[in-house]
């Protein structure tokens, strides 16, 4: 059994490398037997940390012999199909889906979280292929509206939850990020982590973060940047770092999705606009607040009852002090980090599903 995986995969995000780490153990502890090959921007990278065959993403006549030999095509997870980070995105991996179509390949788009998709043509392609398409499982209900909204309404449409809440750090790395604790003498005191990234439209807000970051630091905690992205997000961490006025420390280090997932699992809060450093805090029951840069945030938040960070000191500080005070805020996570755990395993069955209907 050969699964292909197309995403965006070898580019160092923690986040999209934890998506594949969660879709491939899920699958295999459903069917030991599968074999995958994966899409990769940097395959040799891919290959080495996920231990799994990877081929060039943009190498066409690969693409065409490894999906003519696949039994499934699996699209994402994560945000591939949107325009706003580039018009080139949505149409290459919609390209990837029409052609394992084309080929006869039976194809999934596994808890894919579906938009902004702004231009027309973008619709179009979406609108043209997702009807051809056999399942689709989405990550939340607004990304099913969405579909609905533009006419994807041929295969059905089932919500799950991301697939990173399926996931669970090694021994090796829990260790690993505990002895980073104590090494940085982070153990005994009260830990904020902090995600960001550039994001031109957001501009500005870097000061009232630094201001609230520096409250923060005074009534005690100790404040510590996570890069996601690997380094790309180092400059807007050292940029909110450098309007404050207190020390805080950064993670500069390119850490494994797994390891990540253990460093947050220490923590006392998240403050993050990475969606999956909001993600792998929610599954190990760490109270988080998302800036939101990008319907998605708003989107997960929604699945907690939550809102986006203000944008202005003086409400963000309102907002994060009643998270730190709310006491029966982490039960609450836990709780609700438990049922996306259990609809994030129902992923590769439905995936694996499409195999049986193909036999």
């Amino acid at each position: 059994m050969k699964i292909a995986l197309s995403g965006y995969y070898g580019f160092d995000n923690a986040g999209d490398e934890a998506l594949l780490s969660a879709i491939t153990s899920s699958i295999k502890k459903i069917e030991p037997s599968a074999e995958f090959v994966v899409f990769s921007g940097h395959p040799q990278r891919t290959a080495a940390l996920h231990n799994i065959r990877a081929v060039h993403y943009m190498k066409p006549w690969q693409l065409l012999r490894e999906l003519r030999q696949a039994d499934l095509l699996i699209s994402g997870g994560g945000s591939i199909f949107q325009d706003v980070t580039s018009a080139r995105t949505l149409p290459y991996y919609i390209s990837v889906v029409a052609l394992a179509r084309l080929l006869g390949t039976p194809v999934i788009f596994y808890a894919q979280g579906v938009g902004p998709i702004n231009r027309s043509f973008s619709k179009f392609l979406m609108r043209l292929v997702a009807n051809h398409v056999n399942l689709i499982t989405l990550r939340d209900r607004d990304s099913a509206l969405f579909l609905e909204e533009i006419g994807v309404v041929r295969p059905p449409l089932v919500i799950t939850s991301d697939p990173v809440f399926s996931l669970e750090p090694e021994d090796t790395d829990q260790v690993a990020m505990q002895e980073l604790f104590e090494h940085s003498g982070l153990d005994k005191q009260t830990v904020v982590g902090v995600s960001v990234r550039k994001w031109t439209a957001l501009e500005g807000y870097q000061n009232e973060l630094a201001s609230l970051l520096d409250d923060l630091a005074e009534r005690g905690c100790r404040v510590i940047f996570i890069p996601m992205a690997y380094p790309e997000d180092l400059t807007a961490s050292r940029k909110v770092m450098e309007l404050m006025r207190h020390d805080a420390l950064l993670i500069d280090k390119h850490l494994s999705s797994k390891e990540h997932l253990a460093l947050i699992a220490h923590l006392d809060l998240m403050i993050a606009m990475r969606l999956h450093a909001l993600i792998f805090a929610a599954s190990r029951g760490i109270p988080f607040a998302g800036i939101s840069y990008d319907p998605k945030i708003d989107a997960f938040l929604k699945l907690f009852d939550l809102q986006a960070l203000p944008k202005y000191y003086a409400e963000m500080k309102n907002e994060i002090e009643h998270l730190l005070s709310n006491q029966s805020m982490q039960a609450k996570i836990e709780q609700q980090a438990s049922e996306m755990r259990r609809k994030s395993e129902d992923n590769a069955r439905l995936a694996l599903s499409l195999l049986k209907r193909k036999a």
